[in-house]
C-alpha cells in the first residue's frame, strides 16, 4: 500500500502540470484604438416646423395639403359609419319590431366599412408613394451632408438617437449636435 502512494502523487502532479504546459502559448496581441470623437443627432427633430430642416418641413406641409381632400373624404365616410352605428343602437331597443330596418342598416354599414377600408388602403399607398418620391432625394442629400458635417467637425462616429431609441441609456447633452447639423444643412440648402 505504501508503494502506491508515491505513484499516485507522481500521477496527480503530472495531471495538474499538463494543463499548465499547454497554456504557455502567447496570447494574441490586442490592437490599440485611438480615442474616438463621438456625437449624436436626433433625426426626428428634422421635421420640426420651427427648428427643422426647411426642405423636409416644406415637403411635409405640401403632402398634408395634397392629401387634405382625401383625408376629408375619409373623415366623412367615418362619420357616416358612426351614424349608422348610432342608428343601429337605437333600433336595437326593439329588435323584433325593427328587424328589417336593422338588417338594412347592417348591410349599409358593412358596405360602407368595406368602402372605407379600401379607400384608406389606397390613400395610404398613394401617400407612401408620394413621400418616397418627394423625400428620397432630400434624404440622400441629408446623408451626404451628415458625412460632410462629420468631416468638417472632425467627428469619428455620429449616431442617430431617433434610430437607436431606448438603446441609449445616457448621453451628455453636449454631444447632441442636432441643431448644429440642421443649421449647417439649412445654410447650405437655402
Amino acid at each position: 500500500m505504501k508503494s502506491s502512494i508515491p505513484f499516485l502523487t507522481a500521477l496527480l502532479t503530472l495531471a495538474l502540470a499538463a494543463p499548465l504546459t499547454a497554456q504557455t502559448q502567447p496570447a494574441a496581441a490586442v490592437k490599440t484604438v485611438e480615442p474616438v470623437r463621438l456625437a449624436y443627432i436626433n433625426s426626428s427633430a428634422f421635421l420640426d416646423e420651427k427648428a427643422g430642416i426647411k426642405q423636409l418641413v416644406k415637403v411635409a406641409q405640401g403632402l398634408e395639403l395634397e392629401f387634405s381632400g382625401t383625408q376629408s373624404e375619409l373623415s366623412l365616410l367615418n362619420e357616416k359609419l358612426r351614424t349608422i352605428v348610432g342608428e343601429l343602437t337605437k333600433l336595437n331597443v326593439d329588435p323584433k319590431a325593427n328587424a328589417k330596418a336593422m338588417a338594412e342598416q347592417q348591410a349599409a354599414g358593412q358596405k360602407l366599412q368595406q368602402e372605407l377600408q379600401g379607400k384608406q388602403q389606397a390613400a395610404q399607398e398613394a401617400y407612401n408613394k408620394r413621400v418616397q418620391e418627394l423625400q428620397a432625394p432630400i434624404a440622400a442629400e441629408i446623408g451626404k451632408e451628415i458625412r460632410a458635417f462629420s468631416k468638417e467637425h472632425n467627428i469619428d462616429l455620429l449616431l442617430d438617437l431617433a434610430k437607436l431609441g431606448e438603446a441609449v441609456l445616457n448621453a451628455k447633452p453636449e454631444l447632441d449636435l442636432t441643431t448644429d447639423f440642421v443649421s449647417f444643412y439649412n445654410d447650405r440648402h437655402k
